[in-house]
């Protein structure tokens, strides 16, 4: 590589990083504003976060959740984002007493927009666009509808790697070594499976198929390129999937339908036409929040230049093949509104589980995005005075609309007010264009002023409604995650690893991973089935699973004495209940989960002497004698249990029974048996022993060495 082309990549990188630094300023030039709030951020995204940053600091790699529904596999959840490598840079970064700090949460947000740009920018160039063009194309995907405005990081993490799945899909098509960059090319789709979250991975390999079969249709000769693709997308993204795969076979899923599902039951298509692209939010692709769900928007420059593109250019095949990506996208995203987007849903095994149709938007923002930077570099040459008018008239009519509204509303304006600023964006662009297309300006004046446009049309999306922190409204979610630290320490501080539950819903049951305190239940998008068929909401399960303590700020029925008064009046209750973990000296056999249920609402005291088992038990004796069984050690992904048993029995743990987890008894290895329907049992034989449990998933870490494969060989 040449040295003045050397300095001309990190000039353009320095650029990216200040123009996307600047642009989200709320985040790197004060403390005023927040990127993490609102419900499903603060109470389940941030207490993931925290669980693995503690993991990390102590030394272990995070592998299992101990606070959420007495356990739950980090990476067989997927959407905690465990195995995506970047994660592991934040969570190894310094803690602020104890926490992620806010800044590095800050700079971790600008830095998933600022691959997004960079990588778009890649893809430009190999496009052949001039640098500007690309630096406008990379702000555009990274700033615009999808990726300025979702919030989720295992979202955005699975969407910024769009880009580079088919920069080397192209290039496989089109140049040398086309095996190596197909392999390329399946790693960045394998690495978006990392993320965490299915959704956008999902949408992107449906596009990247379709694409791939475009250019077999074309040569047969990509045959082999698209089959050592598909190879390393498996190979690499097999870290998450072979987890989640494991995880979700054994998971009920909350889908937003009448009834959670399980694997093997399809998110309903009625799921899927709630969360698609609603007809009204086609005006959204200029107009700013116009949406229900996923926003559309591209903006009204950007997408002026994308048409402006396809008009002109349609003759070039790499503009038709982004405006067949962009116009397949729409199709798709409009879900019942199109009938291509249902048939693909009934033919296509797993595209069920991808519920939100709009989210696919991400990558009509990818492919506008690509074709206005085509439009950028043809502005200077053949842009017609028509376009000028037409998108002047365009914003003039919008302009006139909005006044009349204005008026009519006595000066109140019934709506977002800022379709007034897309209607004079749009009369700025007109102007801009027009004075480009009569040289009028220079070039690099037209240039800059053409990124300025864009930045300013952009910033009243995404970075726009970053939430104020000194708004208690919208920081109502985190708030209640930090508030009542000394209640948690003082759980934390009992003895006996038992759980502790939330009276009346007063904040979410994920608290507790902040705090130290494994709770009941959880705020999450599954959870284990079994667990939810055997007997643990009612009063007899909540004592057996250990549920010794309840929060709540006045006396609930069945919850005990009053131990301990917060400062903020929120007070802690205490109940009888199981320990953690006992002794049994009787195990029934029962056909199914409802029948031990059954059991267990008979005579609920019996089970602290015996258990019920779906299969063959192993030999207990019954003695009179007492047993001392206490768990002495509790960490997230191992846990001690020293034993003193009359006679041969089963030592019953009240943590979930999950594939992964070994137990020792004295150092050799020993059956962890599924008892009281989802808990897990060690037989342990007469005398004094020590029982050992640690999480060692295979799923996990056969994924690890194929990801490690695929990543390397590619």
């Amino acid at each position: 590589m040449a040295p003045s082309e050397s300095r001309n990549r990190i000039r353009i990188a320095v650029l990216l990083f200040l123009i996307v630094a600047g642009y989200y300023w709320k985040l790197t030039l004060t403390r005023q504003f927040d990127w993490m709030s609102g419900n499903d951020l603060a109470e389940q995204v941030l207490p993931w976060f925290h669980i693995q940053a503690q993991e990390w600091h102590a030394g272990r790699f995070p592998l299992w959740d101990p606070y959420l529904w007495t356990g739950q596999p980090l990476f067989g959840q997927a959407i905690t984002g465990a195995a995506y490598p970047l994660n592991w840079i934040l969570f190894l970064l310094p803690l602020e007493d104890g926490h992620i700090a806010s800044l590095a949460l800050a700079w971790y947000f600008v830095v998933i927009h600022l691959m997004a740009a960079g990588f778009c920018y890649l893809f430009c160039r190999s496009l052949g666009r001039s640098r500007s063009a690309c630096l406008a194309g990379g702000l555009i995907f990274s700033l615009s509808g999808f990726l300025g405005n979702t919030a989720w990081p295992v979202m955005m993490n699975g969407a910024v790697w769009i880009p580079l799945v088919f920069l080397f899909q192209l290039r496989a098509s089109r140049g040398p070594r086309p095996a190596a960059n197909a392999a390329l090319s399946g790693m960045f789709l394998g690495i978006a499976f990392l993320s965490g979250h299915h959704q956008i991975p999902i949408f992107t390999a449906l596009a990247w198929i379709g694409v791939w079969i475009y250019l077999l249709a074309k040569d047969r000769r990509l045959l082999v390129p698209a089959a050592v693709a598909l190879l390393f997308t498996g190979l690499s993204g097999a870290m998450q999937t072979l987890p989640a795969y494991e995880y979700g076979r054994l998971a009920t899923r909350w889908v937003s339908a009448p009834e959670a599902v399980t694997w093997n039951q399809p998110v309903p298509y009625s799921v899927h036409a709630h969360f698609d692209l609603k007809a009204f939010s086609l005006f959204g692709i200029v107009f700013p929040d116009v949406k229900a769900h996923f926003d559309p928007f591209l903006g009204v420059v950007a997408f002026s230049l994308a048409l402006f593109a396809v008009a002109s250019l349609w003759r070039d095949a790499r503009v038709r093949l982004l405006a067949a990506l962009a116009l397949g996208v729409v199709l798709y995203a409009l879900g019942h509104n199109s009938v291509f987007q249902g048939a693909l849903y009934g033919l296509i095994p797993g595209l069920e589980k991808a519920r939100s149709a709009s989210a696919a938007m991400v990558l009509f923002q990818f492919a506008g995005a690509a074709l206005a930077t085509f439009g950028i570099d043809q502005l200077a040459g053949s842009w017609p005075a028509r376009g000028t008018w037409i998108l002047a008239g365009f914003g003039a009519l919008t302009l006139a609309i909005a006044e009349a509204a204005l008026f009519a509303n006595h000066l109140a304006f019934p709506a977002d007010d800022r379709v007034i600023l897309t209607a004079v964006i749009a009369l700025l662009a007109a102007a801009l264009f027009a004075a480009w297309r009569r040289q009028a300006l220079t070039g690099t004046q037209a240039r800059v002023l053409l990124v300025l446009l864009l930045l300013f049309e952009l910033g009243n999306t995404g970075q726009y409604g970053l939430p104020d922190r000194s708004d208690r409204n919208q920081m109502q979610w985190m708030d209640k995650m930090h508030a009542n630290a000394d209640v948690g320490e003082y759980l934390h501080k009992q003895p006996g690893f038992q759980r502790a539950e939330v009276a009346a819903d007063a904040f979410k049951a994920n608290w507790g991973a902040l705090h130290g305190v494994e709770m009941h239940g959880g705020a999450t998008a599954s959870v284990i089935t079994k667990l939810l068929e055997s007997e643990f909401f009612g009063l007899n399960g909540r004592r057996m699973w250990g549920v010794a303590y309840t929060i709540a700020t006045a006396p609930q029925p069945d919850a005990g004495d009053e131990v301990f008064s917060g400062a903020s009046g929120m007070k802690v209750y205490r109940r009888d209940a199981f320990p953690r973990a006992w002794a049994v000296h009787q195990l029934v056999r029962v056909p199914n989960i409802k029948e031990g249920n059954i059991l267990v609402g008979q005579d609920p005291a019996s089970f602290r002497r015996k258990a019920h088992m779906e299969g063959p038990p192993p030999p207990v004796q019954a003695c009179s004698a007492p047993d001392t069984v206490q768990l002495i050690e509790h960490a997230a992904d191992r846990l001690i249990i020293r034993a003193d048993m009359a006679c041969d029995g089963m030592v019953v743990l009240s943590d979930a029974f999950y594939p992964g987890w070994r137990a020792r008894v004295d150092h050799r290895l020993a059956v962890i048996y599924e008892v009281n329907g989802a808990m897990r049992g060690v037989a342990v034989p007469r005398g004094g022993h020590v029982v050992t449990m640690r999480y060692r998933p295979v799923s996990v870490y056969l994924g690890a060495a194929l990801s490690l494969l695929g990543i390397l060989g590619a």
